[in-house]
């Protein structure tokens, strides 16, 4: 599960990666910008996790991760997204959007001025015009193959991409389209960046963050409310800085200024979210475990994440809700009040499900 970091020059993405995986990336200025690729895997925030280590006291205990890659902006001789910058950024399976919306000339804007929904409008027109290249040159080849006659298949191919060509002309994401199954099945194999799953974050400032009303707030809420992107307020700086405290310290700095959750744990989240994650979870002695699985996978397909011996010999899923076993006291408690159920192969998995697979190969 990668994530891809992008956004204008001296937005913030470094700051933002160092925050989320902890790290101390160079934070790069617009006139030394470069094309190395910061990486890191961090565990996905669980308090049920962290609960249920508790209960259990196992050996290990094992959460959910994602990656998160720090993608480098344009140059400063560019007027756009490198053809090597989207190609990295078509390579992540979730987009995270920075945008600058703190205010300040110790750090340069790119174009001189602090306007968030414009830098929208720039990045939602690179991604466009990226997926209306890739769709005209699926159109060019469809229409030299059809010279050697008419195929049925071509012909429904080449109507499919004309609908994603007029979309995009109109500066519309694919995303706010309605596709059919057969239209879904022609979409494998293409990596067009406005269809994938993106959150946008803002780089404010400490004031900015309590202020809604605050004019480059709401320039940034406005414009990811345009493109129907999930939008998260974050104080960059103030969060990095965090970041690096011990977990004691990070909680102590939060319980004084009466932040329920850091932007951090907030940011991976929501990232997590917006891959279409969920995560059931099993317990014992030895390992309390977070499986990353998508909304929707089926009993049986989510045991073979466990092991693949489990998906071929399935019998049953035992399973009792997070909710339910913490306030019934615990397994046994949850057992006495009935809500320990066994499911079968076509069970759709809940977020947070404690499960234990039945399986004889």
């Amino acid at each position: 599960m990668k994530i891809g970091i992008a956004g204008l020059p001296m937005s913030g993405k470094t700051t933002l990666f160092n925050m989320a995986t902890r790290s101390n990336a160079q934070v790069r200025d617009y006139l030394s910008q470069s094309e190395e690729i910061n990486t890191g895997v961090i565990k996905v925030p669980d308090s049920r996790l962290d609960y249920l280590t508790t209960i259990y006291k196992p050996k290990k205990t094992v959460f959910a991760t994602v990656e998160f890659t720090d993608i480098p902006g344009v140059t400063k001789d560019e007027k756009g997204f490198s053809a090597k910058t989207l190609a990295n950024i078509r390579n992540c399976d979730a987009i995270l959007l920075v945008v600058r919306v703190f205010t300040g000339n110790e750090v340069p804007h790119v174009h001189d001025r602090i306007d968030p929904l414009s830098d929208l409008d720039e990045l939602s027109l690179e991604f466009i015009f990226s997926d209306l290249q890739t769709v005209q040159n699926k159109i060019e080849r469809n229409n030299k193959d059809l010279k050697g006659g008419k195929k049925p298949e071509l012909l429904r191919e080449l109507a499919f991409m004309d609908k994603l060509k007029n979309q995009l002309e109109n500066n519309e994401w694919l995303s706010h389209l309605t596709f059919t199954p057969d239209e879904e099945a022609m979409l494998k194999g293409f990596s067009f960046l406005t269809l994938r799953p993106m959150v946008v974050a803002g780089n404010c400032s400490d004031d900015q963050i309590k202020n809604q009303d605050d004019p480059q707030v709401k320039s940034f809420l406005a414009g990811s409310s345009k493109l129907g992107l999930n939008a998260l307020l974050i104080s960059g700086k103030t969060e990095m800085e965090i970041s690096v405290l011990s977990p004691e310290e990070e909680q102590a700095f939060l319980k004084e200024f009466g932040i329920t959750e850091s932007g951090r744990d907030r940011l991976i989240k929501e990232a997590y979210r917006a891959l279409n994650y969920i995560s059931f979870i099993t317990v014992g002695e030895d390992e309390v475990r977070a499986w990353p699985i998508q909304k929707d996978t089926r009993a049986q397909k989510a045991a073979g994440k466990v092991h693949s011996d489990i998906e071929r010999g399935f019998i049953r899923a035992e399973v009792v809700a997070y909710d339910d076993f913490t306030s019934n006291g615990g397994m046994a408690g949850a057992r006495q009040a009935g809500l320990v159920r066994l499911e079968g192969k076509d069970y759709l998995m809940a977020d947070g499900d404690i499960v234990q697979f039945r399986f004889n190969v």
